[in-house]
């Protein structure tokens, strides 16, 4: 906590960086108990896996730091925290892994994008203009490196964020674009599935 209020950038950075190197936690872990993914648990079973702990999340860990300078300030370490996170994903992300690694990457931007959204945070629109400026640059990065399930996941993750942004009254011209563009990328590298879903999610984004 202290470190991120020292509004050093560069230690900030350097711990993200160090903690993003980590390895993901993209599999299930059969020891540890989550009961959101069982629908019947029998009581020996329940004791048997109670002292279980989860394997260690560098992304959360990362969410946590970067959610924490959303709170706190300035606003700098936040964007920084993001692109690091961003990067992160793109270094990360692999044919054998794209659904997993996407969802599990995306759920966690869109967490910091549900902060953004609350009341109490001064920097909304600083937020989400820095956030949809990057969509562009990992739509292209997914489809010519033919990531074309991963593409989805972070297509319709997305078009959830610029439908609700629109209905916040936030502007949608950089994720109008960003659908344009992902569309034509797509239908360049045959990805005609792809395409239509982003012409259809461009078409419906301020469909209420």
């Amino acid at each position: 906590m202290g470190d991120v209020m020292t509004h050093d950038t560069i230690h900030f950075v350097e711990n993200l960086q160090k903690i993003l190197t980590s390895p993901l936690c993209l599999q299930e872990n059969s020891g540890y108990l989550d009961l959101s993914c069982c629908k019947d648990i029998k009581e020996e079973e329940l004791y048997k896996q109670a002292g279980n702990l989860p394997q260690y999340d560098p992304i959360t860990e990362a969410l946590a730091l970067i959610l924490e300078t959303m709170e706190k300030g300035p606003f700098e370490l936040t964007r920084l925290g993001i692109n690091e996170l961003l990067k992160s994903y793109l270094i990360q992300v692999q044919p054998d892994n794209e659904e997993p690694c996407t969802k599990c990457y995306f759920e966690c931007i869109y967490q910091t994008y549900l902060f953004s959204l609350l009341d109490i945070y001064p920097y909304t629109d600083l937020f989400w203009e820095y956030i949809s400026t990057c969509f562009d640059t990992i739509s292209k990065y997914l489809i010519m490196h033919k990531l074309n399930k991963g593409c989805q996941v972070f297509l319709d993750k997305i078009s959830i964020m610029g439908k609700l942004s629109a209905q916040k009254g936030l502007h949608t011209s950089s994720i109008q674009h960003f659908l344009h563009n992902m569309e034509s990328w797509a239908r360049e590298e045959g990805f005609d599935e792809l395409a239509d879903n982003a012409k259809n999610n461009r078409f419906n984004l301020e469909a209420f």
